[in-house]
């Protein structure tokens, strides 16, 4: 007997990831299978895919897991409820999946006109918009509530650069004397303080890349400016 898996190819019926899948789903009730149990679920599997008679024996791994979720929710509903909300869980990702692969088409064959400063002719440009939507989707997933991301999508509220918030932070304005002020250590480089202003003015400059590159927005040169010399 043969798998037809989500993609649409081939592999061979294997037991054991039957086993793999309610094993995991039970370790999140603090239960254990016997192996009596494990071959009561697979033997029922089996027995319903005889019963559908497939054409070449190529059976669709969803039919698979809806005989294996209805078996649980039957005779073990806690594992049962447990693996229901995981393969919940991996249709959701899938869902994430198409709408990133529909957006990066979107923007790789017509372009983006949300930012002006960007120029999505650019492939470099294309692949970093790319990335900032699988980022916006990661967000929505992980970071908003079930009501937050409802009223995003109802269009309730906006979240700015939803793409860039997963991972760092925006218009982070320091006080630049202070951190040179004794010395500092950067990208595994210790700087010590600047004597002169020449010197000053090149280690700003460092600080201000090595700042813009873990964030986004903008650097105020001004308040950096002013900060040198209050200090």
């Amino acid at each position: 007997m043969k798998v037809i898996k989500k993609d649409g190819t081939l592999e061979e019926y294997n037991e054991q990831k039957i086993i793999n899948a309610i094993d995991k789903s039970a370790q999140r009730e603090n239960f254990t299978f016997s192996q009596d149990e494990y071959g009561m679920i697979c033997n029922r599997v089996l027995n319903e895919v005889d019963e559908e008679d497939f054409e070449n024996d190529e059976v669709p791994v969803g039919f698979i897991h809806n005989i294996v979720e209805k078996t649980l929710l039957d005779l073990f509903p806690k594992v049962g409820y447990q693996y229901q909300q995981y393969r919940n869980y991996k249709l959701d990702f899938v869902h994430m999946m198409d709408t990133v692969y529909e957006e990066s088409q979107k923007i790789m064959y017509i372009g983006d006109k949300e930012n002006s400063n960007t120029d999505s002719a650019l492939v470099s440009t294309k692949r970093s918009l790319v990335l900032n939507e699988l980022n916006k989707q990661l967000y929505k997933k992980f970071f908003l509530t079930v009501e937050e991301r409802q009223a995003v999508n109802d269009g309730y509220i906006y979240i700015h650069d939803m793409s860039a918030r997963r991972d760092t932070m925006n218009c982070c304005l320091f006080d630049v004397a202070e951190v040179m002020r004794g010395g500092f250590e950067m990208g595994n480089v210790w700087y010590n303080e600047p004597k002169t202003l020449d010197t000053a003015f090149d280690v700003i400059g460092d600080i201000t890349l090595s700042a813009a590159s873990q964030q986004y927005g903008k650097n105020n040169p001004t308040a950096v400016l002013k900060n040198l010399v209050n200090a």
